[in-house]
């Protein structure tokens, strides 16, 4: 059915404006997290969160009031979690996906590169996006946790950073 009546239609509306209106306060309140880069936590939460608006709006027998509550719980336990992380270096390690050395002074990093599911095309790609036109100007390139690649050009200033994650990498 393509219409079932202007009822229907205010409602959906209404529903929208309370839900957006949500957000706006929500994502205030998170702060600065909320707009950044997400790691794959962040990720699963922001879309249980749209699964979760997008049945308030679209569907009659979800309450709202059931919908900002659970969003608001989610939001909350998204709050502890990300503090817990920062206060806590186990239990962020345990949270949050470490970056990846994949690649290091000419050479791919074969296990690395199988655990991310890279291909060397990803790798060359990201390092042609950096500017360089190959990767012999290229020191590591470093699979980060929101899943980008950092390119970390040949150079003293860098080696003590990537010389922690190779240690890592093992």
């Amino acid at each position: 059915m393509f219409f079932e009546s202007w009822d229907e239609i205010l409602r959906i509306v209404m529903s929208t404006l309370i839900v957006y209106l949500f957000l706006l306060i929500a994502t205030h309140l998170m702060g600065k997290r909320s707009f950044a880069k997400m790691n794959n936590f962040d990720w699963v939460i922001t879309v249980t969160t749209g699964t979760i608006f997008g049945l308030a709006i679209l569907l009659k027998d979800v309450l709202l009031s059931q919908v900002l509550i659970a969003a608001s719980f989610l939001f909350f336990l998204q709050y502890l979690v990300t503090l817990a992380s920062a206060h806590f270096s186990r239990f962020d390690k345990v949270i949050k996906v470490s970056p990846q050395l994949v690649f290091f002074d000419g050479h791919y990093i074969d296990k690395a590169m199988k655990d991310a599911r890279l291909t060397c095309t990803d790798v060359e790609a990201a390092v042609r996006k950096a500017g360089f036109g190959d990767s012999s100007r290229v020191m590591a390139v470093v699979f980060e946790a929101d899943g980008e690649l950092s390119i970390v050009p040949k150079s003293e200033i860098h080696d003590q950073l990537i010389m922690k994650l190779r240690s890592e990498a093992g």
